[in-house]
């Protein structure tokens, strides 16, 4: 299982390892730096990177540490490495220190960047470079807390550029964290080293997973450095991610002996005059999921069109209350909004839907768009899928200012208004108002049309089948996302009809456990 938590949280553990369980911090370090040179190793084998020669640069801190540890180890190992120290010697620990002391002792080249010596070292780095395989970045880690300004933002975009002047041959790996985006909330302080590869210890950084966080760390690995089980836990708040592994450990079993009934009777209210696609996708990504029993609510004059089309499906009017009424009281749960319309009369029919059915809702789309939030009561018994778009009209805040911290923001949210709340984009977000997800799945392909209206579906379809909302949405991103990514992979681009037929086929694979 990995943890999401900010570099605060890891910090604290650190030093709760240090002085509360008397683990001592030269420990940390060198496992630290075991694990990533490990990782490098497997990178190179996996053809991604060499190391035949590398180039450090480290700072004062322990990230600082962490390299020098790491240049001893593959010196060693009989690479060629040299190392520039950024900052203030002075301030070392002393694990950092001794670190530091001992490679001066070895055949590395060693080189310290201070503000007089600046200007010539840029000129250094670039040339030091360009007989490089691989840089390491160990400048800051996940401590920064301010921006990088002086000669030290001038050396990090030495870096940069010279890894892009030698691209074709160079690899830039950061440690813990790139130096210079923030940890927690992904935030660039001022400049940040751009990466190839990061390798983070312990927790992946919640500040990794905000919307363009990934150009600057690259692709992302999670190591262990040997912190007890029962140093983490109580010491903040985590999120977890949605994976394969979750998916198993919470997707139930299909007994041979089950009926429609058995698999649930659901109904979505969806679809209006020109919006008969959000109606289609729902519903039919409602039985593709496993329904036993949908019904599309809809609009009296696109029902005889909906009905053409949905021939695994059954549709209502929604004007015949009787039997709209009946539907309800029989439906396991209910969906509500994709391309229903917004209409003073569609407003007040989802007011009394919440307000009177204690069953599973799944509110989307233009049910978002009527819904008062400050009316809503707590026991609603409802889900909310929101893109950030529509986030943003729901919490009055700027889709930047949700970016800079959407865990927390949505996790809120969920809690203030009794809800679970899917947050969708990449790394959907799923929160009850406690735990907190992040889904694995998906790509950019998935950004058109019809991909929220097939979501909702397959969530409603969930809930219909007995999990309870926060399970059901885990498993209902997870699942979309997943689709979306075999589809993408086969055609490069994605829609909702394509993604919904397969479905079943995905299903099949996760409920045997391949």
């Amino acid at each position: 299982m990995t943890l999401i938590c900010d570099g605060e949280i890891t910090k604290n553990i650190d030093r709760y390892c240090i002085e509360n369980m008397g683990i001592p911090e030269i420990i940390l370090m060198e496992n630290a730096a075991k694990s990533a040179v490990d990782r490098i190793k497997w990178l190179s084998e996996d053809g991604k990177l060499s190391f035949e020669r590398l180039l450090f640069f480290c700072g004062a801190g322990n990230n600082g540490g962490d390299g020098f540890a790491m240049a001893r180890h593959f010196k060693n190992m009989g690479a060629d490495v040299d190392v520039i120290v950024f900052g203030d010697i002075k301030k070392m620990s002393p694990a950092t220190r001794t670190n530091l002391e001992i490679i001066s002792n070895m055949d590395i080249y060693l080189e310290f960047l201070t503000e007089e010596n600046i200007f010539e070292l840029n000129n250094k780095i670039i040339e030091i470079s360009k007989d490089k395989d691989l840089l390491i970045d160990c400048v800051f880690g996940v401590g920064l807390n301010r921006e990088i300004d002086g000669y030290l933002r001038t050396a990090i975009s030495s870096v940069n550029e010279a890894r892009d002047m030698y691209s074709n041959k160079l690899r830039l790996v950061s440690i813990d964290c790139p130096s210079g985006l923030n940890s927690t909330n992904g935030s660039i302080m001022g400049v940040s080293i751009v990466s190839d590869f990061t390798v983070t210890f312990e927790f992946f950084k919640k500040g990794f997973l905000r919307y363009g966080a990934e150009k600057y760390t690259g692709e992302i690995f999670v190591e262990k450095i040997g912190v007890p089980e029962n140093a983490v836990f109580d010491r903040g708040e985590y999120a977890e991610f949605i994976d394969r592994k979750y998916i198993h450990a919470n997707l139930k079993s299909i007994d041979s002996y089950v009926h429609k009934g058995d698999m649930g009777k659901v109904c979505v209210f969806a679809g209006s005059t020109g919006f008969t696609g959000a109606g289609f996708i729902s519903a039919r990504a409602c039985s593709r999921t496993g329904s036993g029993l949908t019904t599309l609510i809809c609009d009296e004059n696109i029902q005889a069109i909906m009905s053409e089309k949905l021939d695994e499906e059954m549709t209502c009017n929604i004007n015949e209350w009787e039997k709209v009424s009946s539907l309800l009281e029989k439906s396991d749960a209910i969906a509500f909004g994709p391309g229903v319309g917004i209409t003073e009369h569609k407003q007040k029919l989802l007011d009394f839907l919440i307000d009177k059915y204690d069953k599973p809702k799944v509110i989307d789309a233009d049910g978002l768009k009527m819904i008062d939030f400050n009316w809503l009561h707590k026991k609603s018994n409802t889900i909310f899928t929101p893109h950030i778009g529509e986030f943003s009209q729901m919490v009055n805040l700027s889709v930047e200012d949700i970016e800079s911290d959407r865990m927390a923001i949505s996790k809120n949210f969920a809690k203030e208004h009794g809800v679970v709340l899917v947050l969708k984009g990449k790394n959907t977000i799923v929160t009850d108002g406690d735990k907190v997800m992040v889904n694995t799945t998906g790509n950019p392909g998935m950004a058109n049309g019809g991909m929220g209206d097939a979501l909702t579906g397959i969530i409603l379809s969930l809930c219909g089948q007995g999990y309870d909302n926060f399970t059901a949405a885990c498993i209902g991103v997870y699942l979309h996302g997943l689709c979306g990514d075999i589809v993408f992979e086969e055609n490069n681009t994605v829609n909702a009809t394509k993604l919904i037929k397969i479905i079943p086929n995905i299903m099949k694979i996760l409920y045997n456990k391949n």
